[in-house]
């Protein structure tokens, strides 16, 4: 199984860079990010990365349920949808978990995994209530 982030410009990377400082390299961890050369400009990039995975299971972790990069997962998933799942909210520890059981993983136990350790994830420290 593969694993793409598709994110608004800047936090994929963001979190692969912090992945890669703590876990180590994950050539199984792609990006892909929206910028300022549009949602056309992104359509062709992201289609042209799902090319490469066409034979493969990929799982696909967004940012913002119905951003740009959400919803253009969401079409390719749509075309895929026995190799292909598209997760919302992804976080840093969604990101470690996943990254190591990647070679092995089956895609809807990972889609599954991903949305536990989202909802797992969130917490507030010693929040007061009034």
């Amino acid at each position: 199984m593969e694993l793409v982030i598709a994110t608004h410009e800047g936090l994929a990377s963001g979190l692969v860079s912090a992945h890669d400082m703590l876990a180590g390299k994950n050539d199984q961890i792609m990006t892909i990010e929206l910028t300022d050369t549009g949602i056309r400009d992104f359509r062709a990039r992201f289609a042209k990365l799902m090319e490469r995975y066409q034979n493969d299971q990929v799982l696909i972790l967004t940012d913002l349920k119905n951003g740009t990069p959400h919803l253009v997962a969401e079409e390719y998933e749509e075309a895929h949808p026995a190799s292909v799942r598209v997760v919302s909210g992804v976080n840093l520890p969604m990101v470690l978990e996943l990254s190591h059981k990647l070679i092995s993983a089956n895609l809807d136990e990972s889609a599954k995994k991903a949305l536990d350790i989202g909802r797992r994830e969130i917490d507030v420290d010693k929040m007061q209530l009034a």
